[in-house]
């Protein structure tokens, strides 16, 4: 681990479980703004007895917000509202939206994770202060090849010009006899061509025959327009990051590489994947390792056909129930160069689940 490598507590409390920040906002730049950053995450009840998350399902969860103004360096936290989780009625589309405005952000929620549900998003125009919504998404999930799904969508999207932008999401067969088949869970773009009012289908990133898990996009457009998306997957004997390219501007998707194992099997279900283009022009690629308790980064020189090796960014995981329960990175690049992380974590110092932040020097 980089010895100059500078940690921060994002939100701790004793009493709250604190996690998931990759189920609750984007990486930069789209939650960015030079040194101010914005990340989300997930507010339970903090409750140890039993392996898994170190939190009661017999308690409500809220999705929280955390600003730093200071590229990682402090933070404040707070609950905001109208938001996410809320059960609050969805309204129709807004549609005129202007998503090249500075001050845009966006925050979908999906089905099948913490204190959230329903195919829905908010937008908030002056840097995630004040919310509008929930909204839905048009027809989309009444198109063809969405019929019949359930939208478990996390927030990951490009925006492409004033009236466009561009939504990464995922859907999988909706659970039967209360089974859940994370395994048919898939990813897919879809666009937005007149500011919000509808969304039409685009493409399957990964076939929809694919056997195996693939979910929680993460998507960066390189100068020449291609767009490249990490994503989290999942087989019967293994969890691992993979990248996929599009170059022609999102009509159709192809493997690109390998990342890198998110576990040495698959008894914790892997880790989702954060991904930015560094301002030098590589990729940084960073993900937890649950079987060596790390947050780990990758970076790429070749607009992800490749990647280096693990660059350790945290260690010294220590929880109160033992369950190696971490990750789900967003990343961003300061004014500096430097480059920030922001992920739940524990320590023998606050061995409850809180979210944190690295600041660190990505390696060559």
């Amino acid at each position: 681990m980089n010895g100059d490598s500078q940690h921060s507590v994002v939100y701790h409390d004793p009493n709250r479980w604190a996690a998931v920040p990759a189920n609750n906002g984007g990486n930069g730049p789209t939650w960015q703004w030079g040194d101010e950053l914005l990340v989300g995450f997930t507010v339970g009840q903090f409750s140890a007895a039993e392996p898994g998350h170190q939190c009661s399902y017999k308690h409500p969860f809220a999705s929280w917000l955390a600003r730093s103004t200071d590229g990682g360096e402090s933070w404040v936290a707070w609950y905001p509202t109208p938001y996410a989780g809320q059960a609050l009625p969805v309204s129709v589309p807004p549609g005129g939206l202007d998503f090249s405005q500075p001050g845009f952000v966006m925050r979908v929620e999906g089905n099948g994770y913490h204190g959230n549900a329903g195919a829905q998003w908010y937008c908030s125009l002056d840097r995630g202060t004040d919310w509008c919504g929930p909204f839905g998404f048009g027809d989309l999930l009444e198109q063809p090849e969405m019929a019949g799904l359930e939208f478990t969508g996390r927030t990951a999207y490009l925006v492409d010009g004033p009236q466009g932008l561009l939504l990464f999401g995922s859907v999988r067969h909706r659970p039967a006899s209360g089974e859940l088949n994370v395994v048919s869970d898939k990813p897919f773009l879809a666009r937005s061509d007149d500011g919000g009012s509808t969304f039409r289908f685009a493409a399957w990133i990964v076939d929809r025959n694919d056997p195996y898990r693939a979910v929680m996009p993460a998507p960066v457009r390189m100068p020449d327009g291609t767009l490249v998306v990490a994503l989290r997957r999942k087989s019967d004997t293994h969890n691992w990051i993979d990248c996929h390219v599009s170059r022609d501007d999102g009509a159709s998707w192809e493997p690109l590489s390998r990342v890198g194992d998110t576990e040495a099997g698959n008894r914790f279900n892997g880790n989702p994947p954060a991904l930015i283009r560094l301002s030098d022009g590589r990729l940084c690629c960073a993900y937890g390792d649950r079987t060596a308790c790390r947050i780990v980064a990758r970076v790429s020189r070749d607009g992800g056909g490749s990647w280096g090796p693990a660059q350790v960014v945290r260690d010294g995981f220590e929880s109160v129930n033992g369950w190696p329960d971490l990750g789900y990175c967003r990343l961003f690049e300061r004014t500096d160069g430097r480059v920030v992380v922001a992920y739940f974590w524990c320590t023998p110092e606050r061995p409850q689940t809180h979210i944190a932040a690295t600041i660190f020097d990505v390696s060559e």
